[in-house]
């Protein structure tokens, strides 16, 4: 039947197919990378970390192409893309997950905080996309990684969130300006995960990582934290030829958290 769209193997959707990933050195990053792995691609992984990107390389595979790069400036991602252009003719998917959480209060926050937040989250998700273009193969997608913070205020996360939100639209904007070139652009929106971001977040005090967790997670419908595992997989869907009719979206993978708040017993 003309129109129909073809039954894939869900075990090699990306077979023959070039995949990138930004912050792919650990949690959500490394886990979206090692699925595309698992699913047939080949993957290209860009962190900031040379160590770590060593670690994640091995766990991804063999063919991994990584790069050491900080993303939060125009020159960092120019310089990281020349060297991907050096090694792979073209990318079919990219997962555009590099960010920075920073949570402080009015009266706490600071220039450079706020700036490090938005030049990572915003202005080097932007550029990054710029930068890429030339790269991208007709038909392919981007995924950017959003935030339930984007969605869902809370005090504290004046710069994260709105940074959070400000690429939400942005990637609606990009949808718009790509989509003659058949490029596909969508945003996942999580929430609480299971993952060590908040150990590593600006702003939350000494041993305050896991209270902050906890509150999060009880705030969740689901009374859960999600698993980088289960957002891969989100990231997946869209990236692949099954969503080849969503572009523009937000999927969100936040447990109910921005949707409803769950029933008293």
């Amino acid at each position: 039947m003309s129109g129909e769209v073809p039954v894939q193997d869900r075990r090699q959707r990306f077979l023959g197919k070039t995949c990138l990933v930004t912050g792919g050195s650990r949690g959500l990053g490394l886990a979206t990378a090692r699925a595309f792995a698992r699913e047939g691609a080949r993957v290209v992984v860009i962190a900031r970390d040379p160590d770590q990107l060593k670690t994640a390389s091995e766990l991804i595979g063999e063919g991994t192409v990584a790069v050491s790069a900080d993303l939060s400036s125009v020159a960092g991602i120019k310089a990281a893309l020349a060297e991907v252009a050096a090694q792979v003719d073209r990318v079919d998917a990219a997962y555009i997950n590099a960010g920075h959480a920073g949570m402080k209060r009015l009266d706490d926050m600071d220039e450079a905080t706020w700036d490090r937040v938005f030049d990572t989250n915003v202005k080097g998700s932007f550029f990054f996309m710029q930068a890429l273009r030339p790269l991208l193969a007709p038909g392919g997608a981007v995924v950017f990684c959003g935030s339930a913070a984007g969605r869902r205020a809370s005090a504290g996360t004046a710069a994260y969130g709105s940074s959070k939100a400000a690429l939400e639209h942005l990637t609606r904007v990009l949808a718009a300006e790509v989509v003659e070139d058949g490029i596909r652009v969508n945003i996942v929106i999580p929430a609480g995960m299971n993952t060590d971001i908040s150990a590593r977040t600006t702003g939350l005090p000494p041993g305050g990582a896991d209270a902050f967790r906890e509150r999060l997670r009880l705030s969740t419908p689901l009374l859960r934290e999600g698993e980088p595992e289960e957002l891969a997989a989100a990231v997946l869907f869209l990236a692949s030829s099954e969503a080849g009719y969503i572009t523009g979206t937000a999927l969100l993978v936040d447990g109910g958290l921005t949707g409803f708040l769950r029933p008293s017993a």
